[in-house]
């Protein structure tokens, strides 16, 4: 059983399926999760499109959806034998329900461990809860032994689907990729900027849709927004979008991570609502970095403009950047230096063969 709660996570879940189950011929399936899990013919036990959310008033919003779903889930759990719970990521969520599926007898393969991008933090709140642990970070798996975990580093899960989409990507274009966010509230927030910021670009912009949102939806916002028409919104994923455009606005996730290995030059926007910002002022939210790239290499090697910072007038100029000249190329040399923070480029069918192993235990 595979638990996903956000899009990146469907997608891992979604890959993980497609290579394990050659493994297991007997086995059975289910998951929780999205438009990929589906695709690739897993029985969606509950749908989580939806249930993404970022901070505690976002969070508040999407509660109810993902409380009734983790009732449903666990009475699930209680029928028949017990086998395998892949949680993946999506902490606060997972880590529960992999208390009572250990507590049904299960046994628990924790994909992609929440807070794992961090170097100074173990195994908290799992160890007694994962038979095994599949982390994408090295040290993260250090902290994880450290405490006590079976964890394994095989690469990050990314490395795997974005050297899969390059076999047949095409040639890189002169055109601009824009990733405005997999949630609702991102939508809302970043799509009004973007477009006063990009509403006469000259070149071709391709949209990349996450699968939790609908390329239709997300069509029509940005032509009442932007007055372009002839953009293209695509839904074949983002690391092909990225792959084919020589730059990307992305909002911050993991799809910073993504371009940066697609080698696509790019600025991070996200902008907060109002609430959020009232949020975040009150709890004195304070960090250094919000994207990927940045907090692997702990310095800022892409520019990122957060809330009050990404006006129009901002985007542009780093766009414009990012586009052409030293700024761009400094941004491929540091990506280049990621490659050896994120391990070999299979990290996905080895976590399928950890999956097999526990599940031929089970």
């Amino acid at each position: 059983m595979l638990s996903a709660g956000e899009a990146s996570g469907d997608a891992y879940a979604a890959a993980l399926a497609r290579r394990a189950r050659p493994l297991l011929p007997e086995a059975e399936w289910g998951a929780l999760g999205g438009s990929r899990l589906r695709a690739e013919g897993v029985p969606l036990w509950e749908d989580t499109s939806r249930w993404g959310a970022m901070g505690i008033v976002q969070s508040l919003r999407v509660a109810p959806l993902a409380a009734l779903g983790f009732v449903r889930t666990v009475r699930r759990l209680r029928e028949g034998e017990p086998g395998v719970l892949v949680p993946i990521d999506f902490g606060f969520f997972n880590v529960r329900l992999a208390r009572r599926a250990k507590s049904l007898g299960w046994r628990v393969l924790y994909f992609i461990p929440p807070g794992c991008w961090r170097r100074d933090r173990g195994g908290t709140g799992l160890r007694g809860l994962a038979d095994a642990v599949s982390t994408p970070f090295p040290w993260s798996a250090e902290n994880l032994r450290r405490d006590g975990l079976d964890a394994h580093w095989f690469g990050h899960p990314l490395r795997q689907l974005v050297e899969e989409a390059r076999q047949a990507a095409p040639s890189r274009a002169d055109r601009l990729a824009v990733l405005p966010g997999s949630r609702i509230h991102e939508l809302e927030a970043n799509l009004p900027v973007l477009a006063g910021a990009l509403r006469d670009w000259p070149t071709p912009i391709e949209f990349a849709v996450a699968p939790s949102l609908r390329a239709a939806e997300v069509e029509g916002r940005w032509r009442r927004l932007s007055s372009r028409s002839g953009d293209a919104f695509g839904t074949r994923g983002a690391a092909a979008s990225l792959l084919a455009c020589r730059a990307a606005v992305v909002c911050s996730g993991t799809a910073t991570l993504e371009a940066a290995l697609c080698g696509c030059p790019m600025v991070v926007v996200y902008r907060l609502s109002r609430l959020m910002a009232l949020e975040a002022r009150l709890m004195r939210v304070r960090v250094r970095h919000i994207s990927l790239p940045n907090i692997l290499l702990q310095r800022e090697a892409v520019p990122e403009l957060v809330h009050t910072s990404a006006t129009p007038e901002a985007i542009r100029a780093q766009t414009e950047a990012v586009w052409a000249g030293p700024a761009r190329e400094a941004q491929l040399a540091s990506f280049a230096e990621l490659e050896g923070l994120l391990g070999p480029p299979d990290g996905i069918s080895r976590t399928a063969e950890l999956l097999a192993e526990l599940a031929r235990r089970s």
